[in-house]
């Protein structure tokens, strides 16, 4: 049965206009629940690099206008530990996960936004909500102005981390914060096919702490380089970082294209509403964080709230709360394995020379879904192939 919505005159406001504030304002305005949306945004240059851009194909058909931006797909992950003479490949019958342009994609949702209604007011920043007669009204900065307010019904703070707004008015959230810095990189040899369909993610937390460090191609030609931290980062170590995958995929690196960074949270939403403010994103870490990736709760948390907004049904409520509580499943998962890798690997060198692949072989590989990932590997590790390193 297809779900009604009502059209209400609703105006809403919305804090910030990375990826979290886009997508809720496109299926407010598209499911035709807010009368008016106007976005407010500190910055004056958006959208900005910052992510390696990876969802799964369930996420990406609910990203408003990304599949437009797919640059490439993946079918199977190998997993590098410190210390360890093997790597762990697990590949799917079918392809799991894909990189989309983020920045392309966003300046899209905003110029669809505009033709929808929408106003995107760059350069504000916000400071403060208040309440009065059943209305929100924000106060914000705009250039040598000083303080100017506006009205709305509801507010939804997308302002990203940290969450200066959010936690003011009792919006929490669990934070464990990494610094990432990362490279676009060409190589001189083009990728093998297998490995062109292929995400690399080495784990050290002896070097990175609770962070890890990935390769991921664009095309044959052009690869992504980076690394997480609970450390202080560096170009140095990004280097170290590029050379252990250089040795064992024996890449020639070219030149690089980019060098950007940015926060990489981990942790799970507490609470994400009060009334009428509502928050999403990484203002209320919700995050994957095994890999820290945020769009898998965006998307499924701004349809939800559209819902909530429109509806206020318990069911609704019920849903958010569920995906909640596999956010925060998937941080304790995420600490206890890189805690036990941590001690077991506590006497080791530097990662050393992968002869061999321990690979798996499964029907389909949820993405979004890494508190599943250890189940599904130790549910099929008997049907292990071993490989050769020259084979990846």
């Amino acid at each position: 049965m297809k779900l009604a919505i009502t059209v209400l005159e609703v105006d809403i406001g919305i804090i910030g206009c990375g990826i979290a504030g886009l997508t809720v304002s496109y299926y407010l305005l598209n499911d035709r629940v807010a009368s008016s949306i106007t976005i407010f945004e500190r910055r004056t240059l958006v959208p900005r690099k910052h992510c390696t851009g990876l969802v799964s194909l369930e996420t990406l058909m609910k990203l408003p206008l990304a599949s437009r931006f797919v640059e490439n797909m993946y079918r199977s992950m190998i997993f590098l530990i410190h210390g360890a003479n093997f790597g762990i490949e697990i590949v799917a019958d079918r392809y799991f996960a894909c990189r989309i342009d983020r920045v392309r994609h966003e300046i899209e949702l905003m110029r669809s936004l505009n033709e929808m209604g929408a106003v995107i007011n760059l350069g504000c920043d916000v400071t403060n909500i208040s309440s009065y007669n059943n209305k929100y009204s924000l106060t914000f900065k705009r250039g040598g102005e000083g303080l100017l307010s506006t009205h709305f019904d509801k507010i939804v703070i997308a302002e990203g981390y940290p969450p200066k707004l959010s936690r003011k008015y009792g919006l929490s959230a669990k934070y464990d914060v990494l610094r990432a810095l990362q490279e676009e990189v060409s190589i001189s040899s083009a990728l093998k096919n297998d490995q062109v369909e292929t995400i690399y993610v080495f784990i050290s937390p002896i070097l990175f702490g609770k962070g890890f460090a990935w390769l991921v191609p664009i095309d044959r030609y052009r690869i992504i380089v980076g690394y997480a931290t609970e450390y202080t980062s560096s170009i140095d170590m990004l280097e170290n970082v590029k050379q252990v995958f250089k040795n064992i995929l024996k890449l020639s690196y070219r030149s690089v294209e980019d060098l950007y960074g940015g926060d990489v949270l981990q942790g799970y939403p507490i609470a994400t509403y009060a009334n009428d403010i509502l928050s999403i994103g990484d203002a209320v870490s919700m995050v994957k964080s095994i890999s820290g990736g945020g769009l898998y709760a965006i998307s499924l948390a701004s349809k939800l709230y559209t819902r909530i907004i429109n509806l206020g049904s318990v069911e609704h409520y019920r849903a958010l709360r569920k995906l909640f509580k596999i956010l925060r499943m998937q941080y304790i998962i995420k600490n206890a394995a890189w805690n036990i890798l941590r001690h077991a690997l506590s006497n080791t060198n530097i990662i050393g020379q992968v002869n061999k692949i321990l690979s798996f072989n499964l029907k389909h590989l949820d993405y979004d879904r890494h508190d599943l990932l250890i189940y599904t590997f130790l549910t099929n590790f008997l049907g292990f192939k071993l490989k050769s390193i020259d084979r990846i």
